[in-house]
């Protein structure tokens, strides 16, 4: 079951139609009072996700139930360049990029430097600024095609015994409550969804 596209911003429009959405696909789904709370709470974490961004970029925003599974969906186009990039990191009161800090930061680093375009500027930068999120990366065939893997990332840190990333992910409320999350971009369009089994 596939629920209708509700269309979110990080200025408010659409968040509480998202979340009545979720109710009610909890709801569908036949999920407990506590289950229904762990799915909305992944879903606000999404929703929020948008806030990191201006709200000149507008995403789609959805549920999924397969078998036991549900997937929270947000897919949106990310026109991302140097300026915009900068303009992003401005909103901080410091002028750096300590939004990055928590896991969410993270991957909203990773998207803002993936999306970047490809050129010798853009790639010093992204090869610098990945570092461990790299870990849960896999590029396609062309340079502007990338996937992400929460999975693919806890995998790679365990293989490592990185404890400091692993506290790192144990500090997290999305990486605690969901089985998966993943990233997938290619050029400027950005699908995130988290992945929760009930």
């Amino acid at each position: 079951m596939k629920t209708e596209l509700i269309s979110i911003s990080s200025n408010g429009m659409g968040r509480d139609e998202a979340l009545i959405l979720t109710e009610k696909t909890a709801a569908f789904c036949g999920l407990d009072n506590k289950a229904a709370l762990r799915l909305r709470l992944l879903s606000e974490e999404l929703i929020e996700f948008m806030n990191s961004f201006s709200d000149e970029f507008p995403g789609n925003f959805w549920l999924e139930a397969n078998g036991n599974t549900v997937e929270v969906h947000l897919n949106t186009t990310i026109p991302m360049d140097l300026q915009t990039r900068n303009e992003l990191l401005s909103v901080s009161s410091s002028g750096r990029n300590s939004a990055a800090k928590g896991f969410m930061g993270r991957i909203r680093e990773m998207i803002s430097l993936m999306t970047l375009p490809d050129d010798p500027e853009t790639k010093t930068l992204v090869d610098q600024a990945m570092g461990m999120m790299s870990m849960g990366c896999q590029m396609g065939t062309h340079s502007n095609n990338y996937s992400w893997a929460m999975s693919r990332f806890v995998s790679s840190i365990e293989k490592e015994d990185n404890r400091e990333e692993k506290d790192f992910l144990e500090r997290s409320i999305v990486a605690n409550l969901a089985d998966d999350v993943t990233v997938h971009i290619v050029g400027s369009d950005v699908e995130m969804a988290i992945y929760k089994a009930f």
